[in-house]
């Protein structure tokens, strides 16, 4: 089995521009994989422990204080799962027992994903049981003492209804006070959606995600400083993704107006520089491995087309371009120590995915994980 490298071809949600694109299109890993580049270690498993264990090693080396694990709700609940139908909870708790066993410096922050079906009351419920079985890991961030929680595509449930979990016992749904409690990111997404849906929702901070500045409003850093002063005055946290770039057209072929190049690492120091201009402790990253949308910063190699999969690669710079340019902007960012706990300066995640966050106060940044994919 190859879960996620060979992605099937994603259509259009308009009929009439989905069906200029053919969907019969699989790939044949290990040779012929989704994504526009090859993984250094090739089309490996999130299942294996010695994995996980380099992928740690590779984020701590590199400046990764936290990685944002990819999480499909438990395990036992029907429709918790991705558009591959993979579910990412046992890989979660691997992760965190191997951070444990292992002494690593680098911490776990949740994506909390929108599976099928997710209502207040299904959060209510994630929220128990994610605080119930991990609440005494040391694996975990912590901010203000509540684990992180980054809430992608937050907006699809009114604000009336986050309020109800988010806000002081506003109801009996309320995480506040409870083992469910945390600390909540949302996403920010279209322009005001500070003022119509994060603040009223009982968001702590919000973070972006999107690793191509043409995908949302959110996105762009040109809007960035508005952003940020809007979250001040508001006492929020401003949580910004960047990435090194964005080429998903292997799976979404109808998408490539998203494309951003990587100009051999100068965007990715660019936006790096920009994220010190504002003055920011905290960055997210946009991936480490999401190999499908090609903002992993995972290392990656030159390799031989097969009949018509063609890959680019990070030459003549080397597998390591991209973790360097990390570590070297993390070591930039001024140190943040918190009451309860100690947060850093970025985004990251584990598995395919992965943002990463800072970990003993340093400044380090948070890094988004996918935990979805499987090699024979």
């Amino acid at each position: 089995m190859w879960a996620h490298w060979d992605h099937e071809v994603l259509p259009h949600w308009d009929p009439a521009t989905a069906q200029k694109y053919p969907r019969d299109i699989r790939f044949e890993p290990p040779d012929c994989i989704h994504s526009p580049y090859y993984p250094l270690r090739g089309p490996y498993s999130s299942s294996s422990s010695e994995l996980i264990t380099q992928h740690l090693e590779d984020m701590a080396a590199h400046g990764i204080g936290v990685l944002v694990a990819s999480w499909w709700g438990p395990r036992w609940r029907d429709g918790s799962h991705d558009t591959q139908l993979v579910n990412t909870d046992v890989r979660v708790e691997q992760v965190i027992r191997l951070i444990e066993a292992t002494n690593s410096p680098v911490r776990v922050a949740f994506h909390l994903e929108p599976y099928e079906g997710r209502t207040k009351e299904s959060v209510r419920e994630d929220l128990e049981y994610l605080g119930g079985k991990y609440r005494d890991s040391p694996a975990l961030l912590r901010y203000n003492g509540r684990p992180v929680y980054y809430v992608y595509d937050s907006y699809r449930l009114p604000a009336s209804e986050w309020s109800q979990l988010l806000k002081p016992r506003d109801s009996s749904l309320s995480v506040r006070g409870t083992v469910a409690d945390g600390f909540f990111l949302g996403l920010w997404l279209n322009q005001n959606d500070g003022e119509e849906n994060l603040l009223p929702s009982g968001f702590e901070g919000f973070y972006t995600y999107f690793a191509s500045d043409q995908v949302s409003y959110g996105s762009n850093p040109a809007n960035w400083p508005r952003m940020l002063t809007w979250a001040q005055q508001h006492g929020l946290l401003f949580v910004p993704s960047i990435g090194p770039g964005y080429n998903d057209g292997k799976i979404r072929p109808w998408n490539r107006g998203a494309t951003r190049p990587r100009d051999d690492g100068e965007r990715y120091r660019r936006l790096w520089d920009i994220i010190r201009g504002l003055g920011l402790h905290f960055v997210s990253i946009t991936s480490y491995n999401e190999w499908g949308e090609g903002t992993q910063i995972e290392p990656a190699v030159p390799r031989t087309a097969v009949r018509d999969c063609e890959y680019l690669d990070y030459e003549p710079n080397g597998p390591f371009l991209y973790m360097q340019i990390t570590k070297e902007g993390s070591e930039r960012l001024p140190p943040l120590k918190t009451s309860g706990g100690h947060a850093g300066g970025g985004g990251g995640g584990a598995g395919q995915e992965g943002k990463g966050g800072g970990g003993g106060g340093d400044g380090r940044p948070e890094c988004k994980l996918d935990l979805g994919r499987c090699g024979r």
